[in-house]
């Protein structure tokens, strides 16, 4: 039951609303776009490959089944880390059980897939994303535009595209750009 292809500058609100209505795409995309967290969250507490992936299809499992009762969609990616940290515990128990009737488990298991630093961005981008889906559509189409589209359009293009004055688009990105260090808690590193 597809309807429209979901498309990268989706926020995670209408993603999480496209998903509920059965949209395969908008499910995609959001895997496509919070995947790389659930990898990381499982690496980072050391899980081997294998459990690691074992998270993963837990983690979009509970997703599928608990989308529903999230209370902030916008926020669903931290919702998703989450859940992939508590899955990944509950992995992690499991070690402590099988060092008890193993003699070791074999260190060439682990698989950190990310570092702490390519972490931190994921973090960051889902808090970003998290921001822009509640600082207003406007604002999140005009910040998209202005740092996110390749190649950046014109200061002509985005003026004729959101039907503003040139001379108005520096003070209204400056302005979206408030809303969004209060939504990131005052967060500067986040520009």
């Amino acid at each position: 039951m597809t309807q429209t292809a979901a498309k990268d500058t989706d926020d995670d609100a209408s993603l999480v609303a496209r998903c509920l209505e059965g949209d395969d795409d908008a499910w995609a995309a959001l895997v496509e776009r919070h995947g790389p967290v659930v990898w990381a969250v499982a690496g980072r507490l050391g899980l081997s490959h294998e459990d690691a992936a074992d998270v993963f299809q837990s983690t979009w499992r509970t997703a599928l089944e608990e989308l529903s009762r999230v209370r902030e969609p916008a926020a669903v990616g931290g919702w998703i880390a989450r859940v992939a940290r508590h899955q990944s515990m509950r992995v992690r128990r499991g070690y402590g059980i099988a060092r008890k009737s193993w003699q070791h488990v074999a260190r060439e298991d682990v698989d950190v897939t990310l570092p702490e630093e390519d972490l931190e961005k994921l973090e960051m981008r889902s808090k970003v994303q998290g921001a822009l889906g509640r600082i207003g559509e406007r604002c999140a189409d005009l910040l998209r535009a202005l740092y996110f589209e390749d190649p950046s359009p014109s200061y002509q293009d985005i003026a004729a595209r959101f039907g503003m004055r040139i001379g108005s688009i520096g003070p209204t990105r400056a302005r979206c750009m408030e809303k969004m260090l209060g939504e990131l808690g005052g967060d500067r590193d986040a520009q």
